[in-house]
């Protein structure tokens, strides 16, 4: 296991600020090889460019999260647009749907999220999908771009949806929620759903797993992720780092 990809982890934030390099070299000395490196706002873009113009196994994502959407102007699509015209990335995104009841408007949320699939399916780029309790809207704005290709990040949706998702020719990642022993739900989805459709991600520095609750999650520990989804399907840990490795090569064109 030479060469795991975390395919979601936010390597930019302030909490890597003391000691990222050591970051990136224990998640190496852990056989975590490739970085993707979601975008969240207009401007931490470039910084993303920064760190992965001087890494090539860093892997650059722009985007505008929804948790900040009432933040985001009708001018970072327009940013978004000519960033990417003149910018290097392996998808768009981090964006998406989050209907938890601090979030904000439903509404803007959608406006931002489409905008930034519209540009995606229209640059034939990946789409990197956050989606929290919004899975149904998240499924109807993807069947509206046939062709479109990406991820739902940290997924946390029903099996049922995940079918549908995969079907649309999305993969399904996991991250360090399934090392809890009661997410029944997401541990049966993640044994059940076709290996061939699965990326592993942590979503440092947030979602730690068990053996690290409450502690500042990083790239080196996706090998607990790898671990548990090795133990929950019953098939080896090799296999499975293959697999999902291939995954996000060809998802991400890495």
């Amino acid at each position: 296991m030479n060469n795991i990809i975390d395919s979601h982890c936010h390597l930019d934030f302030e909490d890597f600020s003391s000691d990222r390099n050591a970051v990136i070299e224990r998640a190496r000395n852990k056989g975590i090889k490739q970085i993707v490196i979601p975008g969240v706002k207009r401007h931490s873009w470039h910084f993303i460019r920064e760190i992965c113009d001087n890494d090539p196994q860093l892997h650059a994502c722009y985007g505008l999260h929804p948790y900040l959407a009432g933040e985001h102007t009708d001018d970072d699509i327009t940013q978004l647009n000519h960033w990417l015209d003149n910018n290097d990335c392996v998808a768009v995104g981090e964006c998406g749907l989050d209907y938890r009841k601090d979030q904000a408007d439903k509404n803007l949320q959608m406006k931002f999220f489409n905008a930034q699939i519209d540009i995606a399916h229209a640059i034939d780029k990946p789409v990197v999908i956050h989606s929290v309790g919004a899975t149904e809207d998240v499924i109807s704005s993807v069947k509206q771009h046939p062709g479109l290709k990406g991820m739902i990040h940290s997924y946390s949706g029903s099996y049922e949806q995940a079918k549908q998702l995969i079907d649309l020719g999305f993969y399904i990642s996991f991250c360090g929620a399934i090392t809890y022993d009661n997410a029944r739900k997401l541990r049966a989805t993640a044994s059940d759903i076709p290996l061939a459709s699965i990326l592993l991600e942590t979503d440092a520095p947030d979602q730690p797993d068990a053996d690290h609750f409450s502690q500042r999650n990083e790239p080196a520990y996706l090998v607990n992720v790898l671990k548990c989804l090795s133990e929950l399907r019953e098939e080896p840990i090799e296999e499975i780092a293959a697999q999902t490795t291939k995954n996000a090569q060809e998802l991400f064109g890495i």
